[in-house]
């Protein structure tokens, strides 16, 4: 299936040998990529402060290595894509499609500070490496003994940048900590320590401003936490991404748009297929056949290769884009990120399906175990190199606020090649509903009141009565619902129910399980989730 934004396809070698151009011939006041890797489970990423994520940079290579230690990779790169309109109506991007470093790419290390101090030795000092990576042993440890006599304070949190330089116009607060005083200043010296996610986290902090500015960034600070927790089920298969990012400028910006590139790689790049999941807020890349070989260098996965995906856990995903056969060879253009967020391609034409002829925000949405459905394996595309995108949405971005949004990277490799999508599927569907059941990690977002979040207000959904025997009434306030679904504890979809005009219904469950089960109901713009006992 061929689209409007079709153009040559970028081999791997012309990908690299740019990537290195691009390092060792830049200008002398070019930034400097800084990186480490995080490999506390069954994954190894490579993660740095220059606009992207798991990719190698100085080699050219795929930077998501699964199982750990088996030199066999998922992903070959990822970046980040924020949009958002001012109030003239003019948009502003700030985006890249491959993580080269340079005026390529719009992200760059370090925070927002006074202009002026961009590019002096003061600055580079503090914020030229903008990548911190601590584990919780580490946090432990220094809890004990601290005050112990000749204890010295590991670096991982002795430097961890709680406190900007404010003499040079950073923030404040930058990085969270625990302020065990509560009197602002991170004092690692007083037993204060990282607030981190999971066993080991990686904290990188860039901007869109220092570098190279086009007059058309947004003068944002971007936060991305990723972190793992080593454990003996799926989550020791997944990594886990939060990200934050603050509006530094004097700007009210509306309609907000954050989008994640992915290029997948299932092995040998030559011959994957990808798809979406909406209601799983879910893209996925899969192999387009039963075995990945071999190739160029590239390694394979052999029989029953893998299915590989992120999963939004804070939003519901306002569109999720497919690009095949080079697709996104041209994606440097301001006006090109803006359409492909807005779903539609480079000539201003609608995402339209196959299947119903109409517009749509979702491409290849359809499981690829469903024959009849709008997905690669129905379709019988020639499998190639892919890579894909999601975005998610807010109304507004105020000054002085930030957008909270919260992701994981789900793989599975438990059975056949189809069936691993399938898993994959279910663990979107587990993740999503253990997210919205747990408080552990709340994504708050302080730039709008209407956050589309799946951590709501228990409140805009009721069950009643709740414990039940399987019958039940539901109902929800203003927000007109367009569709329940009831998940079990597996993230497995147990009852889907299409709705119409009304503020409440009632659900018949015959002959279930008894047990504890998450109902979710979908509005346009939110998700609402609710716990449900059935006994």
């Amino acid at each position: 299936m061929i689209h409007p934004l079709q153009g040559l396809l970028p081999t791997r070698l012309l990908f690299q040998t740019l990537i290195i151009l691009t390092l060792f011939t830049t200008p002398a006041n070019a930034q400097i990529v800084n990186s480490t890797v995080l490999d506390q489970n069954n994954i190894s990423c490579t993660l740095f402060d220059e606009g992207g994520f798991f990719n190698q940079v100085s080699a050219g290579l795929a930077g998501y290595e699964v199982p750990k230690g088996s030199g066999l990779s998922t992903i070959f790169s990822g970046s980040y894509w924020v949009g958002a309109e001012d109030p003239q109506g003019n948009f502003h991007i700030s985006g890249n499609r491959y993580n080269a470093g340079g005026n390529q790419c719009s992200f760059h290390s370090g925070p927002i500070a006074d202009p002026s101090y961009y590019g002096t030795l003061n600055y580079s000092n503090k914020y030229q490496n903008s990548v911190w990576k601590v584990s919780q042993d580490d946090i432990n440890f220094h809890q004990q003994h601290y005050q112990s006599t000749g204890y010295v304070i590991p670096n991982s949190i002795l430097k961890w940048p709680g406190n900007g330089d404010v003499s040079m116009g950073v923030a404040a607060q930058l990085a969270p900590y625990v302020d065990i005083n509560q009197n602002g200043i991170y004092e690692p010296s007083l037993g204060e320590y990282p607030d981190i996610r999971g066993d080991e986290a990686v904290y990188i902090i860039m901007n869109d401003e220092s570098y190279f500015p086009d007059g058309n960034q947004l003068k944002i600070e971007l936060h991305a936490m990723f972190y793992q927790f080593s454990t003996g089920n799926y989550i020791n298969n997944t990594t886990f991404m939060n990200i934050q990012v603050f509006n530094r400028s004097l700007v009210n910006y509306l309609h907000y748009y954050q989008g994640i590139y992915l290029d997948f790689d299932i092995g040998f790049f030559a011959d994957d297929y990808i798809g979406c999941s909406p209601d799983k807020q879910l893209l996925f890349g899969y192999n387009g056949d039963d075995y990945d070989e071999n190739d160029g260098g590239h390694f394979g996965y052999g029989n029953n290769p893998p299915c590989q995906g992120i999963v939004s856990l804070s939003h519901p995903l306002e569109n999720a884009v497919v690009f095949n056969y080079g697709q996104d060879a041209g994606i440097y253009s301001d006006t090109l990120f803006w359409l492909l967020m807005h779903s539609q391609w480079g000539d201003s034409s609608n995402w339209i399906n196959p299947l119903t002829n109409l517009p749509t925000h979702f491409t290849f949405p359809d499981n690829p175990n469903d024959s009849t459905g709008w997905s690669e394996e129905a379709f019988n595309d020639m499998p190639s190199d892919r890579r894909g995108m999601i975005t998610i949405y807010e109304t507004a971005f105020r000054p002085g606020t930030k957008i909270c949004s919260d992701y994981a990277f789900i793989y599975d490799r438990s059975g056949s090649r189809l069936q691993n999508v399938q898993n994959v599927r279910n663990i979107a569907g587990s993740l999503l509903a253990l997210y919205a059941s747990s408080n552990q990690f709340p994504c708050q977002s302080s730039s709008t009141n209407q956050v589309q979040e799946l951590l709501l207000n228990p409140n805009e959904l009721k069950v009643f009565p709740n414990p039940s025997n399987g019958e039940f009434i539901v109902s929800w306030g203003e927000d007109p619902l367009t569709k329940l679904m009831l998940y079990n504890s597996l993230g497995q979809i147990v009852l889907e129910h299409e709705l119409s005009d009304s503020k409440s219904t009632r659900i018949t469950l015959d002959n279930i399980p008894s047990g504890v089960y998450f109902l979710k109901g979908y509005s346009k713009n939110q998700v609402y989730t609710k716990e449900v006992v059935v006994e």
